[in-house]
């Protein structure tokens, strides 16, 4: 069969529309209009217009008129393949059988450089999505799991993240939030540190997620897929390291007062924190991460660690006190001043210290310290003896709390060490916080304060007789949700309606005291210049009105 014209292609439409023609005919017609992709490049475009308006009478060439549109897809001309995406999202619209495999062919081709091909594309899936959302997602998926290292994964998850959120809810039921569920599942078995984050996006986002066992089941999700990923935590290995830092990053925003995340917290105690010194120098960053995490888990309020014996909780407790004392500071030769400290007695400049992280105090480990002295005070609680605690007297003379007594005293001279340095660190901030500066840099110099703070607070716990770990942190690195004035900043000026007007600050009950005070009228305005003639003249408006009255 010879490849038709333009107007060979417009005579086989006449014929595939005409009413009075017969069905052999018209399957002729169409059959020739399926040889017109293999011509130029208008003919192509028109057979592709064709192929889509007319698949839906011939059922026996459904299947090859899709791939007619498919191999348009893949057409080296941009313009062809805008017109044959066009045309396959008109052709799933006709036949919704063919829509999964429609957004199959949409998701490997997001992976364009064209921005205009990539947004048509885009349109396209979202239009499905909005249409038949559960087969959507059957192909989305399908792409999903296929084992090839050219997929667009990441844009497709993304693409999730912001289109899930956009359909109504007659549309994303129970039934398709359960599919999305349960292929995500499957996805996150094998997924990039990139990945993650934008899969637990996704699942966040479920109104099914956003209950509190919806949350549970989220966490313990999170947690199955670390857990099987890395049953033993590999030091050296960075794989390992990311895959737990993004799932305790995760499970720790999932977390509050009925929602828990006790396995993997005991799994970072168990399996992390023991390791944390092997972790190369070029991992630091990502040692002070995992530490953050296990801080952020054990000073969480949904977690209760009563149901975990107090034997248990010792080999944790000692992995902590073992990295706890490897990272407090050793007491300098000389007392009369910290060898960390700096020169108080200067006054700091804009210049001075280019970054905290530069800072005399960088040699003093106050981020690690932070989590290491809250994971050991919230363990502390469950078994006090560990650090010298007691509750009588006879549980004094116990031989497990005078080994927790010995270990007390043995650190209790560093801890004091870092308390004073962690105070004239958070006074080096204080005075950096009255100057003007950007705000990344206020907010990094608040928390560094709030961080000396929570030291010193956290330290105190230690000095008890017995030790008592009764006080709680908002830790250093959790900011608030609300917006705050910056440190050193003017509060902005309240909006004028007037564009003329001066903007401002609103008038004080300083700026009222300042007005002249009110002077009486005097002279012929005054009422004690004439009282009787406007007595008289209430006289004269009374006579008025009697008489008034007398004449109605």
């Amino acid at each position: 069969m010879t490849v038709p014209s333009i107007s060979e292609l417009y005579a086989h439409y006449d014929t595939v529309n005409n009413e009075t023609a017969t069905l052999e005919e018209k399957e002729a017609a169409y059959r020739s209009i399926l040889m017109g992709i293999k011509g130029g490049g208008k003919e192509k475009r028109l057979a592709c217009q064709f192929i889509a308006r007319f698949s839906k009478q011939f059922d026996s060439f459904k299947e090859e008129s899709f791939n007619c549109i498919l191999d348009l897809c893949d057409d080296e001309d941009s313009v062809i393949r805008k017109q044959a995406i066009h045309d396959l999202l008109q052709f799933a619209k006709r036949i919704p059988s063919f829509i999964p495999r429609a957004a199959d062919v949409f998701v490997q081709m997001l992976q364009v450089d064209d921005t205009s091909e990539l947004h048509l594309i885009s349109m396209g899936l979202s239009t499905l999505l909005h249409m038949e959302p559960k087969f959507t997602l059957a192909g989305i998926f399908n792409q999903l799991l296929t084992v090839n290292p050219d997929n667009p994964r990441e844009h497709v998850m993304k693409f999730l993240v912001d289109r899930l959120k956009t359909l109504p809810e007659d549309k994303l039921t129970t039934e398709v939030e359960e599919l999305i569920v349960e292929q995500t599942n499957k996805v996150l078995r094998d997924v990039s540190e990139e990945e993650f984050p934008l899969l637990i996006s996704i699942l966040s986002s479920l109104r099914c997620m956003s209950t509190v066992p919806g949350r549970q089941k989220l966490v313990g999700m999170i947690t199955e897929q670390a857990l099987q990923a890395c049953p033993e935590f590999n030091p050296t290995d960075p794989a390992c390291i990311a895959q737990i830092r993004e799932s305790g990053k995760q499970a720790a925003l999932c977390v509050s007062k009925n929602v828990h995340a006790r396995e993997l917290y005991i799994y970072l105690l168990q399996k992390v924190v023991p390791k944390l010194m092997e972790l190369p120098d070029s991992l630091k960053d990502d040692r002070l991460a995992l530490l953050r995490v296990t801080a952020e888990l054990s000073n969480s309020p949904g977690l209760d660690l009563s149901v975990v014996l107090s034997t248990d909780v010792e080999p944790h407790l000692e992995a902590a006190y073992d990295a706890l004392v490897h990272f407090l500071p050793e007491i300098p030769q000389s007392e009369s001043r910290p060898e960390a400290a700096v020169d108080m007695d200067k006054p700091a400049s804009d210049n001075d210290s280019e970054s905290l992280k530069h800072d005399a105090f960088s040699g003093v480990k106050f981020a690690e310290l932070e989590c290491l002295l809250c994971i050991c005070c919230q363990l502390g609680r469950i078994k006090p003896p560990f650090f010298g605690g007691y509750s009588c007297e006879e549980e004094r003379e116990t031989t497990h709390v005078q080994s927790g007594a010995v270990r007390l005293r043995l650190i209790r001279p560093r801890l004091q060490y870092l308390s004073q340095v962690a105070h004239e660190y958070g006074q080096s901030v204080a005075v950096r916080l009255n100057q003007n500066g950007e705000m990344d840099e206020a907010k990094t110099k608040l928390s560094a304060r709030n961080l000396a703070t929570n030291i010193q607070n956290l330290v105190r716990n230690f000095f008890h007789n017995p030790p008592l770990f009764k006080t709680t942190v908002t830790l250093s690195w959790i900011h608030s949700a609300s917006n705050t004035t910056s440190p050193g900043a003017k509060r902005p000026a309240p909006a004028s309606t007037n564009p003329d007007s001066i903007t401002g600050p609103p008038a004080t009950s300083s700026t009222r005291r300042e007005l002249p005070r009110y002077t009486p009228p005097v002279g012929q305005w005054s009422r004690a210049a004439q009282p009787r003639q406007q007595s008289g003249q209430r006289r004269g408006l009374n006579q008025n009105a009697q008489n008034r009255n007398r004449n109605w």
